[in-house]
């Protein structure tokens, strides 16, 4: 029963991690996609980027797919992996 919205969620991460690294290669930024778990994507990022960074996986994990109901992702940073929310 949860297979079809699970593997729904996993395509729609999948799209939105192409779009993301798609526009920083366009951007030639230099952050980097680090890691992906179910929902969350960890991006390493020079500070100089790091606001145009949120701002291309805010706007690119909203966007990745037109449903009814609005995708919300919400975007922290910190100095290391550890203090990542």
């Amino acid at each position: 029963m949860n297979t079809p919205i699970q593997g729904t969620a996993a395509d729609i991460m999948k799209i939105a991690m192409i779009n993301v690294y798609n526009e920083l290669k366009r951007r030639n930024l230099k952050s980097k996609i680090v890691l992906q778990v179910h929902d969350e994507m960890m991006i390493e990022a020079p500070i100089k980027e790091a606001e145009e960074v949120k701002e291309i996986i805010k706007r690119q994990m909203e966007n990745a797919i037109s449903l009814k109901v609005p995708l919300i992702a919400d975007v922290s940073e910190a100095e290391n992996w550890y203090e990542c929310k």
